[in-house]
């Protein structure tokens, strides 16, 4: 038998699919295949070593499953007749193989039986195939979704390089303010600046996307939804999400360069995910003067009222001052009981 196909990668959510094939090769073959003629002559394929100990179905060409069994330790797969017929195909979890046996082959001894079968092209077992077809439309939703979760921002990539870059200045000056002397060890809530009011168009859609699970694409599509309509925290959901669930680099930018424009402390936040995990990825970890500066814009959208980024602070300093981390999830609780994390 001939080697595998190339063929395309199968997602690992498709890979039950080939399980249960698996399983369901070894199914009884029920009414469909009927019993055997007793004159069927049995004689079995030799198919490729690594076959050996493989479910496999014999099979008409049309599809009626004939019998089902497993390879054994030579790799050899027990097929055996149908009286008027001369089209079968073997088939494999993966692979599907046709063959044309003639009748009079069956009558010939095993040496001479696997010379006279005349193999045709294999390609991949309708398993496969229809694991694969999963595979591509479960691709093509993500893509689908890639495209959606900040297309509504409305900014091009040099839009977003150039609002990112006037934050990144603004910063260094904002970094001799008193507030930036601050510590989050003395973080206050009662100091901290008070949030931005949120878009009632999109909160019917934020609580959806909350109750639906923002992981999921229901609940994803909910957060697109709501920040249409300039739900500020249906945006900053949607950075953290494209971030760390997707890698999805140019989307968490994009919705922070949009928060930025807004004068929305979360887009401050969003910045430092960003560039965090940017240098993360790239270099295999933060180096001290990034995650400086993502801790420098995280503390500024803290003092600023975001939620987020205290939630984010407070991870951090879980260990190291407890104290100070449950002010900063009790302030963002406080104001936001609904908040993760």
């Amino acid at each position: 038998m001939t080697a595998r196909p190339p063929h395309r990668p199968i997602a690992p959510s498709a890979l039950p699919a080939l399980a249960l094939a698996a399983l369901a090769l070894l199914a009884p073959a029920g009414s469909a295949a009927g019993a055997e003629p007793a004159a069927a002559q049995a004689r079995y394929l030799q198919l490729d070593p690594h076959w050996s100990n493989e479910p496999y179905q014999w099979q008409l060409d049309d599809g009626t499953v004939l019998s089902r069994s497993i390879s054994d330790e030579q790799a050899r797969a027990t097929v055996a007749a149908r009286p008027g017929h001369e089209r079968y195909a073997l088939e494999t979890v993966v692979m599907r193989y046709p063959v044309r046996i003639a009748a009079a082959c069956w009558k010939r001894p095993q040496a001479e039986f696997e010379r006279c079968i005349e193999w045709g092209k294999a390609g991949p077992s309708r398993a496969r195939e229809r694991a694969e077809a999963e595979s591509e439309r479960q691709l093509e939703q993500a893509l689908q979704r890639r495209r959606e979760r900040a297309a509504w921002t409305g900014l091009d990539e040099q839009a977003v390089a150039q609002r990112l870059r006037r934050a990144l200045a603004a910063q260094a000056q904002w970094e001799k303010s008193a507030d930036a002397q601050r510590t989050p060890a003395d973080f206050d809530c009662a100091r901290a600046g008070a949030t931005p009011p949120l878009a009632d168009a999109g909160q019917r859609r934020f609580r959806a996307a909350l109750e639906a699970g923002p992981r999921t694409p229901a609940g994803e599509a909910e957060l697109v939804a709501a920040a249409r309509t300039g739900h500020w925290r249906a945006a900053a959901a949607l950075a953290k999400l494209a971030l760390y669930e997707h890698e999805d680099w140019e989307s968490a930018q994009a919705i922070a360069a949009w928060l930025l424009d807004r004068d929305i402390p979360a887009g401050y936040n969003a910045l430092a995910r960003s560039l965090g995990a940017a240098d993360a990825y790239e270099h295999g970890s933060t180096a001290p003067a990034e995650r400086e500066q993502s801790a420098r814009l995280r503390w500024r959208a803290a003092l600023a009222g975001d939620p987020g980024a205290q939630m984010d602070l407070a991870d951090e300093l879980a260990a190291s001052d407890p104290a100070a981390a449950e002010r900063l999830r009790a302030c963002a609780r406080g104001r936001f009981p609904d908040i993760d994390g």
